[in-house]
């Protein structure tokens, strides 16, 4: 009885190793968030070598998000000396990165670059990073072919101008083409629009998603 439960153990312990090696193969990466100059500007760094081109691409937007706002110091001092501001006054540019999603195979970043110089409110636009082993995707990238890119605009199109009440500005010329992306859980996506695109500027920013049938 001893020999059949130490044979059954070995067993247990074989058919495991397998799935502890599948478990660690298909850990998602690490990702950090650092600064660049300045709290206000934050990037994204995926750790792995397979990530540099796209870790090179956000620490980029970083250091154009510092020009912007040496460019914005300049335009305050300006304002300030002809007295079109008081002299409280701030001018930002605001970067901060959202990890959205992350697998073994899929990362998907999203950054936020707000910008205030002046008026009731400032104004935010979008970028996104989505690498595919490895791969940068852009969102017509990430679509399984041609034919189910073509097929996922119309339904993004339908989508939007069926719901007047969440997109209320979405018309006949509305696509989702050349807009930033990220994945979800479900293997879909969430395509991203900028205030005013198809939402007024209280609706923050607004996605319309497309089911993973159209995904790779």
């Amino acid at each position: 009885m001893k020999k059949l439960w130490t044979v059954l153990i070995m067993l247990c312990f074989l058919v495991m190793l397998p799935l502890q090696s599948l478990g660690a193969s298909a850990a998602a990466p690490k990702i950090s968030v650092k600064t660049y100059k300045t709290e206000q500007i934050q990037y994204a760094v995926i750790h792995g070598d397979k990530y540099k081109a796209v870790n090179a691409k956000m620490l980029n937007e970083a250091k154009k998000t510092y020009a912007l706002q040496k460019e914005l110091d300049k335009q305050l001092a300006r304002d300030k000396a002809n007295g079109s501001v008081p002299d409280y006054m701030e001018y930002w540019a605001v970067l901060t990165p959202f990890v959205k999603y992350k697998s073994s195979t899929k990362v998907s970043i999203l950054t936020q670059l707000y910008v205030y110089n002046g008026g009731a409110h400032g104004n935010s636009s979008y970028e996104s990073y989505n690498v595919y082993k490895g791969t940068q995707l852009s969102l017509k990238g990430a679509f399984k072919s041609e034919a189910a890119y073509l097929k996922a605009k119309k339904y993004a199109k339908a989508k939007m101008l069926g719901y007047p009440e969440k997109y209320p500005f979405a018309d006949s010329t509305t696509t989702i083409a050349g807009h930033p992306y990220y994945w979800v859980a479900s293997g879909g996506i969430k395509v991203v629009f900028d205030p005013y695109e198809v939402a007024p500027y209280a609706a923050g920013m607004v996605t319309v998603s497309i089911p993973a049938a159209y995904f790779r």
